[in-house]
């Protein structure tokens, strides 16, 4: 009776795992993530777009910015990244920096500039082994347009080194 019991249990539970992996692989169905080109030698630009998401943009205990995504119908997420390409064997030797915003799905023309763009919770992230540079920044400065699939940013640069000031994509 117990072996057969215990069997019970572990049938439902590879059961429930089977499942679960169904319902993650359905809801990343529809997020595109797209290598962009131009990028310079020895980095990768990519753009990866997350529709019906938003953006929750937080604090920590220290005053660093953060962000989580979450499930909101009509919104879309769109995160670039452009990461220099390193060695695999060394883990400090990474180079990357971050835009990340939302718009409302329906949008096909929007001129945001300065303070506007926090109406898109617009980030720039910054992540290396650098001291008093890397974590994410609040983009206040600046200029976004979106005309059909074409959108342009471009903003000052936020912290020393900056690689990407401005940025042209098409969705």
């Amino acid at each position: 009776m117990k072996k057969a019991f215990f069997l019970l249990v572990v049938f439902f539970t590879i059961l429930s795992c089977c499942n679960s992996k169904k319902a993650i692989s359905k809801e990343n169905k529809n997020n595109t993530s797209q290598v962009l080109t131009p990028c310079p030698e020895g980095f990768e630009c990519t753009l990866e777009v997350l529709p019906n998401k938003t953006m929750i943009v937080k604090n920590d205990v220290v005053g660093g910015t953060y962000f989580e995504v979450e499930d909101l119908s009509g919104i879309t997420v769109y995160h670039y990244t452009y990461k220099q390409k390193t060695d695999k064997q060394y883990q400090d030797a990474g180079y990357r920096e971050e835009i990340i915003f939302e718009l409302d799905a329906e949008t096909n023309h929007l001129k945001l500039s300065d303070q506007e763009l926090q109406k898109t919770k617009m980030l720039f992230g910054v992540w290396c082994y650098c001291k008093g540079k890397a974590g994410n920044y609040k983009i206040t400065k600046g200029n976004f347009s979106k005309k059909g699939n074409q959108i342009l940013i471009d903003f000052p640069a936020i912290v020393g080194d900056q690689k990407v000031t401005e940025l042209k994509i098409k969705i």
